[in-house]
């Protein structure tokens, strides 16, 4: 296996462990949704709201079963990419899949510090931010539990490097 995906919640910390864990392979690093962005012009937020949510996931789809050919990557995935058009099923095909399986305390802390890049929550008191996401996570949780990686730890350590290192010789 020559690509690793990042599945999880809004703020589980896919683009930071992203990040970390290309670093660490010496692999390269992709944000699916900063090639959204680069491709439409637009924030995510921005093109979510003017083409809505239908349009988002099948543009979202397009872009990750682009990265099919793509060798030593890890790619961060948008938070509800593995739910939509077979995306998960696709990924464990194609890739090792880690959920990032982060306490939701954790995610609540983080999203509070960031409402404004993240509408689905925005205006939301932390009691309806704890609800929204168990909402989402028990329509999702079909979907994350596929992943070859369950990494239930809010923060990537060097366990999570020797596990995948272990997994993608294979």
């Amino acid at each position: 296996m020559n690509k690793v995906y990042l599945i999880g919640l809004p703020a589980s910390g896919k683009t930071t462990t992203a990040k970390w864990l290309a670093e660490k392979m010496g692999w390269n690093n992709l944000d699916l949704d900063d090639v959204l962005e680069n491709e439409t012009g637009m924030t995510v937020s921005q093109y979510f709201s003017e083409y809505g949510e239908d349009k988002f996931r099948e543009l979202e789809s397009t872009i990750l079963k682009n990265t099919k050919n793509l060798k030593q990557f890890v790619i961060s995935c948008g938070g509800g990419t593995a739910a939509h058009f077979n995306n998960m099923d696709w990924m464990c095909s194609n890739g090792m899949t880690i959920y990032l399986n982060t306490d939701l305390s954790v995610i609540i802390s983080r999203i509070q510090k960031n409402s404004d890049v993240r509408p689905m929550f925005s205006g939301l008191s932390v009691e309806q931010i704890r609800l929204r996401l168990l909402e989402v996570l028990e329509e999702r949780a079909i979907f994350y539990s596929k992943s070859k990686i369950i990494w239930n730890n809010s923060t990537p350590t060097e366990m999570l490097h020797f596990a995948v290192n272990q997994l993608v010789a294979f």
